[in-house]
């Protein structure tokens, strides 16, 4: 699940308001983190809250 690393209050609170509208399961990280899942992080990203690239970081893959 990605990692998205927030660089504002102000978006962070917008983004945890937009997952709760949302539904699904998120966790929240020290530090403006949130973990979401793929379909949330493409939610956040249509609405200007996530950045495009910077800060995502996949979790919970193995390497093969």
């Amino acid at each position: 699940m990605p990692t998205v690393q927030m660089a504002d209050d102000k978006k962070h609170a917008r983004a945890i308001g937009l997952l709760i509208r949302l539904g699904g399961i998120f966790r929240t990280k020290p530090l403006r983190q949130l973990v979401v899942g793929p379909a949330q992080l493409l939610a956040l990203q249509q609405a200007g809250l996530a950045p495009k690239l910077n800060g995502v970081k996949k979790r919970g893959k193995k390497p093969a």
